[in-house]
């Protein structure tokens, strides 16, 4: 993240265009916010849309606005985004959901500096620095005639790669911290949380498939669902994760090799410190059962044929 952060320092100070990439979550937005604030035109208008969200004709109206009677309900002349942001930012958030028809207008923009809005026929100039941001793979997609390359040309001069949340898990701490403290706040809670060391491994072995907008919702709800306690144990952890974290935890259990070791010997060992790591977590033999996939009983008998070997090897 300290790399991350020199990057953004770097970018900002060069006024053009940026592509920032990254998978869905990985806080794309929070990157060009910190560019356009950490930019000569910090003080100035920054203005996000979300190309993604808008059909061809909303999204072009909302980008280069429209003149009265451009079309049914235009019932009087509107100001598009890129004049909102005049002198300032503008951040296109998935611009790779944009469709043709609207890439080749906003290359035209990006060309010639002006803008014509939707049923008008004079140019207005508009001086706007471009960040735009996608969680697909642009090449592929210019590969697959998706996207233009002249128009990837022009929005990545500049590029920006936000990394997932499982690629740089020593930072899960601080950002768990961060999110408990801004919880806090929002909540208006009575009481400082923490968690226990073992919830705070358990968090940082998961994977976090939402990447860090995951993560800020499960700090949410664990602060929202332990209001008055100060402490956020590892099983209410458990709770607030799917099911899959159990197995990945198991996964990433030391498990120790000895040179005498037949295969039964060692897995006998894997599978109690599993059994034991799961049933801690969990808080029930019954609930390691269901995650394994077997009955309570058949899971007793499987465990202590495995302990009475383990107790006749030692």
């Amino acid at each position: 993240m300290k790399a991350l952060a020199r990057h953004i320092a770097t970018t900002a100070r060069c006024d053009l265009t940026v592509l920032v990439t990254g998978e869905s979550g990985t806080g794309k937005e929070l990157v060009a916010r910190a560019i356009h604030q950490l930019s000569s035109r910090a003080a100035l208008p920054f203005i996000s849309i979300n190309c993604g969200a808008l059909s061809e004709t909303l999204l072009e109206s909302e980008l280069f606005g429209y003149e009265r009677g451009a079309f049914t309900g235009a019932n009087q002349k509107q100001k598009g985004l890129f004049q909102a942001a005049h002198t300032g930012t503008i951040f296109l958030d998935e611009i790779g959901e944009m469709s043709p028809a609207c890439q080749v207008k906003l290359l035209r923009v990006l060309q010639e500096g002006a803008v014509r809005p939707v049923g008008g026929h004079t140019k207005i100039s508009v001086d706007v620095r471009v960040i735009a941001a996608t969680n697909r793979n642009l090449s592929k997609e210019i590969g697959e005639g998706n996207f233009r390359e002249d128009l990837y040309y022009r929005i990545a001069v500049l590029t920006v790669d936000t990394p997932a949340l499982r690629k740089r898990s020593s930072d899960i701490s601080l950002l768990v911290e961060y999110f408990l403290r801004q919880a806090e706040e929002k909540m208006k809670c009575p009481e400082h949380h923490m968690i226990e060391d073992d919830g705070l491994k358990t968090l940082s072995v998961y994977s976090w498939p939402g990447n860090v907008r995951q993560l800020r919702h499960v700090i949410e709800r664990l602060v929202a669902t332990t209001f008055e306690s100060e402490l956020i144990t590892t099983e209410a952890i458990f709770r607030a994760l799917p099911a899959s974290v159990l197995s990945e935890m198991a996964t990433q259990l030391p498990i120790i090799f000895r040179e005498d070791d037949s295969l039964d010997d060692f897995l006998d060992r894997m599978l109690l410190r599993a059994y034991e790591q799961l049933r801690k977590q969990t808080g029930s033999h019954s609930k390691a059962a269901q995650l394994l996939r077997t009955d309570r009983v058949s899971l007793y008998q499987r465990i202590e044929r495995a302990r009475q070997r383990v107790r006749d090897e030692s």
